[in-house]
């Protein structure tokens, strides 16, 4: 099951970065596998992101065939200040003669990360390189790994960032994702 909020965006604008952007995030979170650890679902997302041409912060080393066309820079959240921050992936689109930076976190980490992730997005659109920040998160840890119910205790989810967003006042464009 798949949930979306638009933040500061839409649909439209989604599709206004490129026409396809929209489903191909979808379709990549619809083809996933039930996975038992997260780092399984990790790699699964790596890889089909990667295959459609996003580049990456890390990567495990089981798949240091990825790195050869992988641009870390595009996921560097500041060019200005000295925080070494990186989203978990990043993609430029072209649309008509402009260049759109699209970046990806994957939060399944603390509430406190996801929060990380909003300053980076927050960050790099006042920088103005950042088109569109999409924040993919769990619908109910706590069901989605019901067989491991103290490891996700306190992890990010979709409703927790749903009710953030408005109350922190950000200005810039995030599609929230919630899977599972």
């Amino acid at each position: 099951m798949i949930q979306h909020y638009f933040y500061n965006c839409s649909q439209d604008h989604i599709n206004r970065i490129d026409r396809n952007l929209f489903s191909d995030i979808v379709n990549t979170i619809q083809t996933l596998e039930k996975r038992e650890k997260q780092s399984e679902i990790n790699e699964d997302i790596l890889i089909s992101l990667a295959k459609q041409g996003w580049s990456f912060d890390t990567v495990p080393s089981s798949r240091s065939v990825l790195k050869r066309s992988n641009n870390r820079r595009l996921c560097l959240t500041s060019f200005t200040l000295e925080a070494n921050w990186h989203s978990d992936f990043a993609k430029v689109f072209n649309q008509d003669s402009n260049q759109e930076l699209v970046q990806l976190e994957v939060q399944f980490g603390k509430v406190e990360s996801m929060f990380k992730d909003f300053c980076g997005f927050k960050i790099a659109y006042f920088e103005r390189r950042l088109a569109l920040g999409i924040e993919l998160v769990m619908n109910d840890p706590n069901k989605y790994f019901a067989n491991r119910k103290k490891s996700v205790s306190g992890m990010a989810y979709f409703d927790i960032a749903k009710q953030t967003l408005p109350a922190i006042g950000l200005n810039c464009p995030i599609w929230l994702i919630g899977i599972g």
